[in-house]
């Protein structure tokens, strides 16, 4: 019973989406069959950048943290306490956004797995999102 249900709220929103996306290619003056597949080769493409920029970043900071680290441990006049603040405070910030932005590199990837993966339903996800 209640997969019926589900199944009528499905099809109805299903229903429901078709005719948003078919009211939008209406004013846009194109035709549904050009727009999942033009939202498509925008997204892979924009995806694919953030992915990239996000990941190279991701390792510059990595390469930071370590020289900082490095750096720290190879001034011989400090103690002890002295290094562990200096190398907490100075990869405080670079590490966290290495993490930041490792965190959103995985995000942008699987979205943009999704968009390799089947466009028309991605382009009807990011539509309904729209809408919300």
């Amino acid at each position: 019973m209640v997969l019926d249900g589900e199944m009528e709220r499905s099809e109805s929103m299903s229903k429901e989406v078709t005719e948003i996306i078919n009211t939008l290619c209406e004013k846009l003056g194109v035709a549904a069959s050009v727009l999942v597949p033009e939202m498509a080769r925008y997204s892979i493409a924009r995806l694919a950048f953030l992915t990239a920029m996000q990941t190279i970043l991701a390792v510059v900071m990595a390469v930071i943290v370590v020289k900082l680290v490095k750096w720290s441990f190879g001034n011989e006049d400090a103690d002890y306490e002295d290094k562990a603040l200096s190398v907490f405070l100075t990869c405080i910030f670079p590490g966290l956004a290495m993490i930041i932005l490792t965190y959103c590199a995985i995000v942008s990837a699987t979205d943009l797995i999704g968009w390799i993966a089947s466009p028309t339903a991605s382009a009807v996800k990011e539509i309904t999102s729209m809408i919300k």
